[in-house]
């Protein structure tokens, strides 16, 4: 998200963008009280040593971005449902960004586990929600559907991972790329192909 922050701020002469949070759990069959983290990365990359080495090249290029990911931290992988769906709920108040960057440093810089209820409701609060709603939709099944439909949308449209944006409904980019690969996939999505010596940053 910083990378894409930074690209909408690059860009010149644009209207406010609006930023949707669609809903993509990685794992949708994790079980509902989640996994040990090392049993999880033994079930990925083959040993929880392998899968270590890679999460420290994540923490390396996080450090450039002043990101502070702190993966010893996390001792459990966590069932990522009541995650989304609290963020479509903090959506539809106008608060997804915050809920949703909340639960972001939460995991990836706190180690808190994201699945818990006690943990959702504390960061939803410090989002800005309202007590009440938080304990309704996490009790309920509400925008269980949601998520699920969302994320069966978004797998038909050939994106299987995170980072990824859908842009302007028309141009997606999935992985990590430098901010100007993403200013030139924002131009496209808004007016087609790009001249041949665009000015860096200027729409067309």
């Amino acid at each position: 998200m910083r990378r894409m922050e930074q690209a909408l701020s690059a860009l010149q002469g644009a209207s406010d963008p609006q930023l949707h949070w669609r809903p993509f759990e990685i794992n949708p069959a994790l079980p509902k009280d989640g996994m040990d983290v090392d049993r999880y990365l033994a079930s990925v990359f083959g040993s929880p040593e392998a899968g270590r080495a890679v999460l420290d090249q994540v923490a390396n290029l996080g450090e450039q971005e002043g990101i502070r990911f702190d993966f010893n931290r996390v001792r459990a992988v966590p069932n990522t449902m009541d995650a989304h769906r609290l963020i479509l709920m903090a959506t539809d108040e106008g608060r997804g960004s915050r809920m949703a960057h909340r639960l972001f440093r939460g995991f990836f810089e706190e180690g808190l586990d994201i699945g818990r209820a006690g943990v959702l409701t504390d960061l939803g609060l410090e989002a800005g929600l309202e007590l009440d709603s938080i304990r309704e939709c996490l009790s309920s099944d509400r925008y269980r559907d949601m998520v699920r439909v969302t994320e069966s949308q978004v797998r038909q449209s050939g994106l299987t991972g995170v980072p990824s944006f859908i842009i302007n409904g028309r141009v997606a980019v999935s992985g990590v790329h430098e901010p100007a690969v993403l200013v030139s996939a924002i131009e496209k999505a808004l007016f087609g192909e790009l001249p041949e010596d665009p000015e860096p940053g200027q729409l067309h």
